[in-house]
């Protein structure tokens, strides 16, 4: 009975941050599109009308952060990380406690940045920080790096609970 209600519990976990996670991947895909209007906005601008996209590098490396950061958690969920297959030709009880570890590891690295990462949002707000020649604001790029990491946070807390209720099943 315990048993059930864990599993769904833990699936419903799962289906929310997909969910949450598939979100990011949408307004990540707005970042690739807008990488890609500004590049070549700033491209026909300066060799057709000899007047490049003002700030252009700055929209460019802008949208790259929404970019990446959003496309960060359906990565992981999807397996397109960089693993280590030898690892996974181990016996049972070392394979399980080498995913555990790496899942905490990696656990408290995404809890830390994600902290840090609201923190210096925070002190860029204060300080009024703007890029240098469009004059954006820095701190929501901060603030939505912050929000990226919290899917990562919440499926490497599902990972690490995984990991040890398989080396309790064998």
């Amino acid at each position: 009975m315990i048993s059930m209600n864990i599993d769904k519990g833990a699936s419903r976990f799962e289906k929310v941050n997909y969910v949450l996670s598939i979100w990011l991947e949408r307004i990540a895909i707005i970042g690739v599109l807008g990488m890609i209007a500004g590049t070549m906005v700033d491209v026909v601008g300066s060799k057709v009308f000899h007047w490049p996209l003002p700030a252009g590098t700055e929209t460019v490396y802008l949208f790259q952060i929404v970019a990446i950061a959003g496309a960060l958690a359906i990565s992981k969920i999807d397996g397109r990380h960089v693993r280590i297959e030898l690892i996974d030709r181990l016996p049972q009880p070392a394979l399980g406690i080498i995913h555990a570890l790496v899942a905490l590891l990696g656990l408290a690295l995404f809890i830390v940045l994600t902290w840090k990462t609201f923190d210096y949002a925070q002190t860029l707000r204060l300080k009024n920080e703007i890029t240098a020649t469009a004059k954006f604001p820095i701190y929501p790029f901060a603030i939505w790096l912050a929000v990226c990491y919290v899917p990562m946070v919440l499926i490497l807390i599902k990972d690490f609970i995984g990991s040890l209720l398989e080396m309790r099943k064998k």
